[in-house]
């Protein structure tokens, strides 16, 4: 009589609730990060609206300046007609929740190549 081999049980991977994407931060540094969630800027807006996150175009991410108490970067929501410019012309780009900018202590979500000087490297 043949022995015959047991096969080792192995776990299945577990699927996470983060998806693992490629972001570009200033214009020209790539990242893989994990996101708890991303799709186009009108599809995140909508789902995320009055959930207290703030909108900023990822090429001019958020940044405090400590020398003059200022923030810089470029916000894509604001009053109600900015708000609405800005997702008819970047409304199918791609946004996501972004793990390591907080602007005032609240998360922000990133849109790609969303910046007024987004046509210039």
């Amino acid at each position: 009589m043949e022995s015959r081999k047991k096969r080792k049980k192995r776990s299945k991977k577990v699927q996470s609730n983060r998806f693992k994407i490629r972001v570009r931060y200033k214009y020209h540094y790539y990242r893989w990060i994990k996101t708890p969630d991303y799709g186009s800027f009108k599809d995140i807006y909508e789902k995320y609206k009055g959930k207290g996150y703030t909108y900023w175009c990822a090429d001019l991410p958020p940044e405090y300046s400590s020398q003059d108490g200022t923030w810089t970067g470029y916000r894509l929501d604001g009053d109600k007609t900015h708000t609405a410019s800005t997702l008819k012309r970047y409304g199918r780009h791609k946004a996501w929740i972004d793990p390591v900018y907080k602007f005032e202590g609240k998360p922000v979500i990133l849109v790609y190549n969303a910046g007024k000087y987004a046509a210039l490297p």
